[in-house]
């Protein structure tokens, strides 16, 4: 799935914000991205904003359970970090 996000640039000289296109995979908690405005590349790590949960759907299979569902509660802005 493909979303907008929007990353604060990490380099001190530039602190822009800007947004780009970007699929947040299943097992992609990082974001490689680069600052349309500096050039700088960084990383939006996602580990801390992603969450396991379990969705229960009403139905009479045992098939409407969902178990260990990913989903990501992100801040309106990504804070990035310097590739190391």
């Amino acid at each position: 799935m493909e979303k907008r996000l929007e990353f604060k640039c990490w380099n001190s000289k530039c602190q822009k914000t800007y947004s780009l296109l970007r699929a947040i995979g299943e097992g992609h908690p990082q974001l490689w991205v680069a600052c349309p405005y500096c050039g700088e590349e960084g990383i939006a790590d996602l580990e801390p904003f992603r969450k396991k949960v379990d969705k229960i759907y009403r139905g009479d299979s045992p098939q409407s359970i969902t178990v260990g569902e990913t989903v990501y509660d992100l801040p309106d802005i990504l804070p990035t970090q310097p590739k190391s």
